[in-house]
Formats: structure tokens, C-alpha cells, sequence
């Protein structure tokens, strides 16, 4: 299509915790919302108000309309449910002149608007950013917790449902509602990578920055610190790591409740010396923490795609992964990295060490890593999300 020629769409994107926390379904939505918009199309957020964002009303130009909400807990007091009324979103879609919804999780606020975008023949969009591990994942290991499971899948089922096509970011996330696939449209979107942000740079300040040993062996980790991250699985491998060899470190990117109890973990295995657990990062630092790094490990349960192994990926590293089966993140794995048993801390260290101290693999796996994250630029997802967009208006070139 030719840019110019082509009518900007006003699209509103229903995203509860928009700007307020951290996780791939919040940061893909305003990396994909800001080349939209400079794509020259109108984007409107509606979502939670809370004590942290409640004078945030913009994004990079872009409207935040919040509501009241209600926490959610275990999540560092910062993912808020909207709880706007249907009057409110209908005036808002009203007010903004908006051709497409685009909701983003299946919360109370997905239903909310829905109903109101329904009611005004607007065209709906849903993206599969949840299943149902990542809801009860704090949930201790009880009987019913397979019931459990099954009945939020059958509420996403039924919201699904509503949507005039449902976004998958994977063929993974497509296969677990194969159910859903025979009566709904879909398609697959990758989030996608931003291969001029995410790329090889020079990384030697962040050892400054945070004061760590420039002359180890990097392991990095880069998210949640909660349960369905699996973290305490990696830390644990560090004790066979360094009983073999003791040049080796462990960074672990990211804030989440965990925090203190995989720092006691660390402490209790006598090996704090070697983890470092930096927090929130910027992306600055984020880029250098991963161009610092030997290897890039996600030990994690449960992903629908895994942001930050492609994000590793662009900057050239090896990825060790968990073979779990709700783990999309292991369909990355080629020549690129390795494969271990989800909850193994054993096998873990031994497919680390595998690979950590043979640098004729990891220039291998590294060049492996940067060719395979090609295929995953941001910028071919936000054109596919355009042509959905397009195609559901049955809009063409404007003369």
C-alpha cells in the first residue's frame, strides 16, 4: 500500500496496566502503538488508573484514558484491573472517531469494551497474549489446579469468541486453542524485535555501572522474577557451574516480588558473589547487559513467545532454553543454543557448560542467533498488524 495514499485508521487499544508494568504483553503493545502512530495512525489507550500513573494521561503522543481498578496481588503493586462502565468506552470510541478496538488481555476491561465496540459496529481485535499457566502460575500445586486451567481456557474461549480476528504471536500460541481456530478468524504476528535498538554495541560500561567483574564468563537472565520464570532452577545450576569452574557470574535483569527469596536462595547456596540481581534496568543498560553476556538463559514454564530471547538474539548470543511444553521460547532453539529439563538444575549447568567455555560454538551459535532474529524485526509485524487492520474495513488505496 502506498502510505500516503491510504487512510489513517483511529485505533484504540484496550491494555489495562499500560505503562505501569513489566511484561512482554505491555511492552509490545506501545512499541508496535508508537510505529503505528508513526505510521501516522491515531492510537488511544484505555486503562487502569493507578497510584503510580494516575497524571499519566500520554504516551509518546499518544492519549491514556484511565479508569478505576483493582490490584491484583503478588505483582509489586503495579498491575491494576480497569473497571470503566460501558458508557464510559462507548463515549471514548465515540469521542475518538474509532475504526478498530484492539484489546490485548482477557480482563474485565477486554469484555467491557468489547460490548461497547460491539454496540457501535466497530471492528474488534484480539491478541492471545495469556494462557491460562501464566493466571494460576501463584497458585500452590493443588489437585484441582488442571480444572482450574481448563475453566480460564474456556472463559478465553468465550471472549475469543466476540473478536472479528484473534492475533496469535506464535504458531505455539496458536496450536494450545486449536479449539478456538475452527470458529474464529486468526492469524500469526510475531511482537517482533527492534533490530536498531537490540544490536551489538560496546558494553564494557555496564560493568562500571554496576560495578561487577569485567573478566568472568556471563550468564544472563532478563524478566519477572515469579514463579512461572522458573528462576530458582537457574540459580541452583550455578552451584554445579562454579564447582567446575568459579570464573563464571549470573545477572539477573528485572523486578518482581521473588526477589528477596531468590537472593536468600542465593545466599543459603553460598554463591551470592557470583549472582547479581540488577533490578529494573533501563533499556540502555538493558542492550550492554545483554551484549555483556556469554550466554542468554530463559528457564521459564511458560511463554506464548519470549520477547527477550529474540531481543538476546539480535545481539548476537547463544540461548539456552527450557524444554517445556507450554514454553514457546524453545522453538527458537537451532544451531543457536540448547535445550534443557524444565526443573533439572543439573542438566542446566551441563548444557551451559557445554557451550560457555567452547568459543569456536559460541561464535557459531552467536552468528546463528543474529541470522535467526532477522526473520523477526518489528517492522514487518507492524505491517501485517496494518494490512489485518486494512483488510477487516476492506479498505484499499485512496485515490
Amino acid at each position: 500500500m502506498n502510505q500516503e495514499n491510504t487512510k489513517k485508521l483511529r485505533i484504540a487499544m484496550a491494555c489495562d496496566p499500560i505503562t505501569d508494568y513489566i511484561a512482554g504483553v505491555f511492552v509490545s503493545t506501545l512499541r508496535l502503538s508508537e510505529r503505528l502512530k508513526n505510521k501516522g495512525h491515531h492510537i488511544v489507550f484505555i486503562a487502569s488508573k493507578s497510584p503510580h500513573s494516575a497524571n499519566i494521561h500520554e504516551h509518546k503522543g499518544m492519549k491514556i484514558y484511565r479508569f478505576r481498578s483493582l490490584l491484583l496481588p503478588k505483582t509489586e503493586n503495579r498491575f491494576r484491573l480497569a473497571f470503566p462502565t460501558f458508557s464510559e468506552v462507548k463515549n471514548i470510541l465515540i469521542k475518538e472517531k474509532i475504526d478498530i478496538l484492539h484489546v490485548l488481555l482477557p480482563t474485565p476491561l477486554a469484555f467491557i469494551s468489547i460490548t461497547a465496540a460491539k454496540s457501535l459496529g466497530i471492528k474488534v481485535v484480539i491478541h492471545s497474549h495469556a494462557q491460562p499457566e501464566n493466571t494460576t502460575s501463584n497458585i500452590p500445586a493443588i489437585a484441582g489446579k488442571a480444572i482450574i486451567n481448563k475453566l480460564i481456557g474456556i472463559y478465553f474461549f468465550w471472549l475469543y469468541k466476540k473478536a472479528d480476528i484473534l492475533i496469535y504471536p506464535t504458531e505455539f500460541a496458536k496450536s494450545i486453542f486449536n479449539e478456538h481456530n475452527k470458529t474464529i478468524p486468526n492469524m500469526v504476528i510475531s511482537n517482533g524485535v527492534d533490530t536498531e535498538i537490540f544490536r551489538k554495541v560496546d558494553h564494557k560500561k555496564i560493568f562500571e555501572i554496576w560495578n561487577l567483574p569485567a573478566k568472568t564468563k556471563n550468564i544472563l537472565y532478563v524478566g519477572r522474577l515469579h514463579p512461572e520464570k522458573n528462576i530458582e532452577t537457574l540459580i541452583k545450576s550455578m552451584t554445579y557451574i562454579l564447582s567446575r569452574n568459579n570464573n563464571i557470574h549470573l545477572h539477573i535483569v528485572g523486578p518482581g516480588y521473588q526477589k528477596e527469596e531468590l537472593k536468600k536462595l542465593a545466599s543459603d547456596l553460598n554463591i551470592s558473589r557470583n549472582v547479581t540481581f540488577m533490578g529494573k534496568v533501563t533499556e540502555e543498560e538493558l542492550v550492554m547487559a545483554y551484549n555483556a553476556c556469554t550466554v542468554f538463559v530463559l528457564p521459564s514454564i511458560a511463554e506464548l513467545e519470549g520477547m527477550v530471547v529474540l531481543e538476546a538474539m539480535a545481539c548476537g548470543k547463544p540461548i539456552i532454553i527450557s524444554n517445556s511444553k507450554e514454553n514457546a521460547s524453545r522453538f527458537f532453539v537451532a544451531d543457536n543454543g540448547l535445550l534443557f529439563e524444565t526443573k533439572d538444575s543439573k542438566d542446566l549447568s551441563n548444557q551451559i557448560l557445554k557451550i560457555i567455555n567452547d568459543q569456536e560454538t559460541l561464535d557459531r551459535m552467536s552468528i546463528k542467533s543474529f541470522e535467526i532474529s532477522k526473520n523477526f524485526d518489528i517492522n514487518n509485524s507492524v505491517i501485517k498488524l496494518e494490512q489485518l487492520y486494512y483488510s477487516l474495513l476492506q479498505i484499499t488505496n485512496i485515490k
